[in-house]
This record gives structure tokens, C-alpha cells and sequence, in this order.
């Protein structure tokens, strides 16, 4: 076969890559960058949420007071109050303590237009989604009260003892 090679013997020939493609390129690369990086950092910081008892709420009060928090406490029952105020509206409130023996904190939580739920009792655990205005109240938003209450759970017995299946049928 037959070597063939070729020579340009004509520099103005030469092709020359313009540099103004690849500056445009970077400059696109690093503007897509900074959108990415700008939308990741926004969407993190306005939609994660604190959570804090009571306690740790009362110490950092100033710095939480209006941004959306949960806090968790235990429901004390005599601070109940539903009042149905129209058709359309109501008002729930309530207090929440981090001990039911020593209440010294309590956290003052009030629901807008909520029904009165069955759980919401003394005693109950409730977590609370809201936000806090600088009067102290907690303003939960809705549909953000969420309880569980221990009277409601019974524990297991122990195995062998009471157990329907253990039960022998005559």
C-alpha cells in the first residue's frame, strides 16, 4: 500500500479555533453553576423546620420568635379552651409544659379554625407545627397540632400471661 502524507506548505491555511466559543462556554458553565448552588441553598433554608421543646424554645425565644417551628410538650388539661365562635370559625388553646411535675415553662398554643380533637386531653403528648408571635403564643398552623395520648396505649403482656392465644377454649 501506499504511504500517504500531506503537508501544508501554506500557513495562511492554518485554521484557527476562535477563542470566543470557549469563553462563552465558561461563562455559561459558571452562570448554570450558580443558579444550581442558589436554588439548592434557597430551597434548605425556607423549608427546614426547627424542632425545640419548651424549654429550649424559652431560651432561645428572641431568635425563634416568627420563624416556623415544632415544638413538643405535654398538654396540661385544666388550660383547655375550645370556643366555637360562628359556624365557620373557632379557637383552640391550650398549654404545654416539658414536665408535668415541675411546670415552670409553659407554652401557651393557640389553633385557629381546628376542630376540638379527641386526643386533646390532660396529659396527652402534642407536637405543635407554627410559629411564635413576640407576645409568646404559639399560632399553630393548620392542620399542624398533632397529639398522641398514653391512656389510649396499653403495653404487651408479658409472654405466656393473658395473651388471647394462650387462652385454652374447653
Amino acid at each position: 500500500m501506499a504511504d500517504v502524507t500531506w503537508q501544508n506548505t501554506d500557513e495562511s491555511a492554518v485554521l484557527v479555533k476562535p477563542r470566543r466559543n470557549r469563553l462563552m462556554f465558561i461563562v455559561g458553565g459558571v452562570a448554570l453553576i450558580a443558579a444550581v448552588v442558589y436554588l439548592v441553598v434557597n430551597a434548605m433554608s425556607g423549608s427546614t423546620q426547627l424542632y425545640k421543646t419548651v424549654g429550649e424554645f424559652y431560651a432561645e425565644q428572641s431568635r425563634l420568635t416568627g420563624r416556623d417551628l415544632r415544638v413538643a410538650g405535654w398538654v396540661i388539661g385544666d388550660s383547655i379552651v375550645y370556643t366555637q365562635i360562628d359556624a365557620h370559625n373557632s379557637r383552640l388553646e391550650f398549654d404545654i409544659v416539658d414536665d408535668l411535675s415541675n411546670p415552670t415553662q409553659t407554652l401557651h398554643v393557640v389553633a385557629l379554625n381546628e376542630p376540638k380533637p379527641d386526643l386533646l386531653q390532660n396529659q396527652a403528648q402534642a407536637l405543635v407545627e407554627g410559629r411564635a408571635d413576640a407576645n409568646g403564643v404559639f399560632n399553630a398552623n393548620p392542620g399542624g397540632l398533632m397529639l398522641k395520648c398514653p391512656t389510649r396505649y396499653e403495653e404487651m403482656a408479658p409472654e405466656g400471661t393473658g395473651h388471647p392465644e394462650s387462652i385454652a377454649v374447653p
